[in-house]
């Protein structure tokens, strides 16, 4: 803008002769380039200005929110009160999100069956299994070249990760305790495990190298703040997920990343899925509400979306009934 400024300073402060037979024009002349001067700069600020602070905006707060909810009032959730808590905790709405398309969708979380995973048709029930059959607490089951990558949890009743070979004769337990989930990742496979139950909340991540037969290395581990439990894989191969106190990321080259920490009152809201749209956004399917994160200058900015039904609430016979 100093540019524009010069020319139009020196035109306005120029000194008027009024002798001469061409003084009348000479006036009209440098009126007319000092009015047009002013109108170019009033244009250029109107154009440059608007446009840098809605870019700004644009990449600081995402104005989505999915048709058919609304965004709870903050200050509600600030100072929520025990009976608002208890009415959320016991809430029989779930929430998970997923993308079609391209496209957002929220639905019911309806709990996986995991009864038809394939599995070596050999496999027998091995020691530190949890349950009576080979299918009690499978949760995954991953197979390789030669190879079998088999995930239980089953809370408090145990679990772990199992190595089996291609026909399952042969099995040895390679990670010994509850398997949130096996994710491709980085040549290779990352292990989510932990636990929260009671007063255990332990969690870590183990990035192990695609078995060859019996053979499997570890390439690195991670020690997390709680339990795992939902995840979402990134665009560059980097894995957000959720733990018992907020939202992470392990990077391609093994950094953990913590990037958002839940209040204190959604202990209890238990996150089961995760989506991110096109601009960063992240949506986080769990009890009660979904979990709006729009990235911002300093982190994530916090949206708690419930349904337009659900405008009012009451805790009746253990769950939270929602009004319009």
């Amino acid at each position: 803008m100093s540019n524009i400024g010069c020319p139009i300073s020196y035109l306005m402060n120029r000194r008027w002769s009024s002798v001469g037979p061409d003084s009348h024009e000479e006036r009209r002349a440098i009126l007319t380039w000092s009015k047009r001067l002013i109108h170019f700069g009033i244009v250029a600020i109107a154009i440059l200005v608007p446009s840098s602070l809605v870019g700004q905006l644009s990449k600081a707060q995402s104005p989505l929110v999915p048709d058919g909810w609304y965004v709870y009032p903050a200050n509600k959730l600030k100072n929520i009160d025990e009976t608002t808590l208890q009415c959320f905790n016991n809430s029989h709405n779930e929430w998970r999100v997923s993308s079609e398309k391209g496209s957002l969708k929220i639905a019911q979380y309806v709990p996986q069956n995991y009864d038809d995973l394939p599995l070596p048709p050999m496999l027998k029930l091995e020691a530190g299994m949890p349950g009576r059959t080979i299918r009690a607490g499978l949760k995954s089951s991953i197979h390789f070249n030669n190879a079998w990558l088999l995930a239980y949890d089953a809370g408090e009743w145990g679990g772990g990760l199992w190595l089996s070979n291609e026909d399952g004769t042969k099995t040895k337990r390679i990670v010994s305790e509850n398997v949130r989930t096996v994710v491709p990742f980085n040549g290779g496979v990352l292990v989510l495990s932990g636990l929260a139950h009671i007063t255990m909340n332990f969690g870590n991540a183990f990035v192990l190298s695609n078995p060859d037969g019996m053979n499997i290395s570890l390439e690195h581990a991670i020690s997390l703040d709680g339990a795992p439990s939902a995840y979402s894989t990134e665009s560059d191969g980097s894995i957000l997920f959720t733990t018992t106190y907020g939202l992470c990321r392990i990077t391609k080259t093994g950094e953990l990343q913590r990037l958002f920490y839940w209040p204190n009152w959604t202990r209890q809201q238990y996150s089961n899925s995760i989506s991110v749209i096109a601009d960063g956004t992240v949506f986080i399917g769990m009890r009660m509400f979904v979990l709006k994160l729009s990235l911002s200058s300093g982190g994530y900015q916090e949206e708690w979306l419930l349904p337009n039904n659900c405008r009012t609430f009451s805790l009746r016979e253990f769950d939270c009934v929602c009004r319009p």
